[in-house]
């Protein structure tokens, strides 16, 4: 079992970048009439209430998943939570119409079959279609939304990737940052028992420091259900790769020890660690390339986006969100 956070993504990343709106041209508005009420417009291109709502709608949902409904009235950065959540869902709806429309002027598209094949990727990740269909309606999004959505990443990966095509990594940068990130690539190998209770902890703790086998009463007692088959073994890994309580004790304890009872999101673990070492920068040079090549394409992709954010005429009419 990893103990990494992990989230899943949502079908609408919501960056928090501030683009400036332009002009002053009179708009169309129609109270109650969200099809041809205008919120923003990209060269003239129009971005309707309805779009909006369909998407704030969306966010709002995904949002109260995680929040108490309450947050939408707090105040963050001197406005309300809505009001600012609004205007970085409308930031977002304008930064894809710039992408879509630069897409098509490269002449980026993408076929039904290549969405066919991330639709179904996302099906894996729920093991049946109802699950999957669970999944959407409880974001408050239908199946032909999504595909819309996925297209639109498809597209906008492909255009990263055809834009940043020529970004490289020189051995030198990967030493380099190899030798000012040394932390990173140390590493532990080490086994845990997992309870649900501090008081079930502290009784197994007992029996550990009495001299039982760990990795025995793991594949007796651990909550974690891989415990059955791995006997509490983790195997190695790095800073980073477990939620933060965990791996302070890990990494503060030397082979052979045995933590204290540490509390995490998951429950009460006692933790044993096996061996230390660190990874040799030949051992993890393509790994780093790979890792390094990605950060540096994606900040090649947000210059790039800059320039054509600052290549379109954009206006933006909060007053009728």
């Amino acid at each position: 079992m990893n103990y990494r956070r992990v989230w899943i993504a949502g079908i609408l990343i919501m960056t928090l970048g501030t683009f400036v709106a332009a002009g002053c041209e009179m708009v169309r508005v129609k109270p109650g009439d969200p099809e041809t009420t205008v919120v923003a417009k990209v060269d003239g291109e129009e971005i309707t209430k309805a779009e909006f709502d369909k998407v704030f709608e969306i966010f709002k949902t995904q949002v109260e998943l995680e929040q108490d409904p309450s947050i939408w009235e707090k105040q963050y950065e001197g406005k309300k939570y809505e009001d600012l959540a609004k205007e970085k869902v409308l930031d977002q709806l304008i930064s894809d119409k710039v992408q879509m429309k630069k897409a098509q002027e490269m002449g980026i598209t993408v076929t039904d079959e290549e969405i066919d094949a991330e639709v179904d990727k996302w099906k894996k990740l729920f093991n049946s279609d109802e699950k999957y269909i669970e999944f959407l309606t409880s974001l408050n999004i239908d199946e032909e939304y999504f595909r819309d959505n996925l297209k639109k990443d498809l597209v906008k990966n492909k255009m990263k990737e055809e834009l940043t095509k020529n970004v490289e990594i020189a051995d030198e940068e990967l030493a380099d940052y190899y030798g000012r990130h040394i932390n990173e690539f140390y590493k532990v190998k080490a086994s845990h028992i997992l309870l649900d209770t501090e008081e079930e902890a502290r009784k197994i703790l007992e029996r550990v420091k009495a001299g039982e086998d760990f990795n025995a009463l793991a594949k007796e007692y651990s909550t974690d259900p891989s415990a059955k088959q791995n006997s509490g073994s983790l195997g190695y890994f790095r800073q980073g790769d477990m939620v933060e309580s965990f791996e302070q004790a890990a990494f503060a304890l030397k082979p052979g020890e045995i933590s204290d009872i540490v509390k995490s999101e998951y429950g009460y673990h006692i933790i044993k660690v096996e061996e230390k070492s660190i990874d040799k920068f030949e051992d993890v040079k393509n790994e780093l390339r790979n890792a390094l090549i990605t950060e540096k394409k994606s900040k090649s992709y947000d210059e790039a986006l800059e320039e054509m954010m600052s290549n379109v005429k954009i206006e933006k009419f909060p007053e009728n969100l």
